[in-house]
């Protein structure tokens, strides 16, 4: 439950950055802090570092966290994806999320997280 708290957080923060900015933000610009802040972006659990210091290209920002551990059969190493676009037309900024094994990590682990997507559904299996 804490990695959608920590997702949506991610996610209206980005929201509200377009809103003032017309375009996406970095982990920074937006003040977004992953939960391993200070630490390399990494807990115990899950490393967030692979997009923390990323600046948003095109319009699109990427969020993901990759399992550092095995979680029941959620395989260590596997990803929680998220895809953020921002549309210069419609001002708007799009959620795609979605996991390189959605099967034993989303479903099981965390299955509220599709509904972050704009569609409420998980389709991006990598970033």
């Amino acid at each position: 439950m804490k990695k959608f708290y920590l997702t949506s957080t991610y996610v209206k923060l980005q929201e509200a950055y377009a809103s003032e900015k017309t375009s996406l933000g970095s982990f920074a610009a937006i003040g977004y802090k992953t939960p391993g802040a200070g630490n390399g972006d990494k807990t115990t659990v899950f490393d967030y570092s692979g997009q923390a210091s990323a600046t948003p290209a095109n319009g699109v920002a990427n969020w993901d966290a990759a399992t550092l551990v095995g979680l029941n059969e959620c395989n260590k190493g596997k990803k929680w994806l998220l895809k953020a676009t921002f549309s210069e037309s419609t001002g708007n900024v799009s959620i795609t999320v979605g996991s390189d094994d959605e099967t034993h990590c989303i479903t099981p682990l965390t299955p509220n997280f599709c509904n972050l997507a704009t569609g409420g559904s998980c389709t991006l299996s990598s970033l």
